[in-house]
């Protein structure tokens, strides 16, 4: 079997409470991927840290990545 991490989106913006927008991003994701032949399996979260700033107080910046995994036989 192998796998594939597929980045999702890093920002979604929505108005006036349309949710539909946030999971449509993720749907368009997994069919994209469906139709080269992967089957998803799983969202893994992995936290990143950046420094940020400049050298003399250099700030460290924790993101979330959101990792659509699929598979292939």
């Amino acid at each position: 079997m192998i796998y594939k991490a597929v980045p999702g989106p890093k920002v979604i913006s929505i108005s006036g409470g349309n949710h539909s927008v946030a999971t449509d991003a993720f749907v368009s994701i997994i069919n994209a991927e469906a139709q080269n032949g992967w089957t998803y399996h799983s969202m893994e979260t992995i936290t990143v840290q950046e420094k940020t700033g400049c050298d003399l107080q250099p700030q460290i910046v924790n993101t979330n990545i959101y990792m659509l995994i699929f598979y292939k036989e």
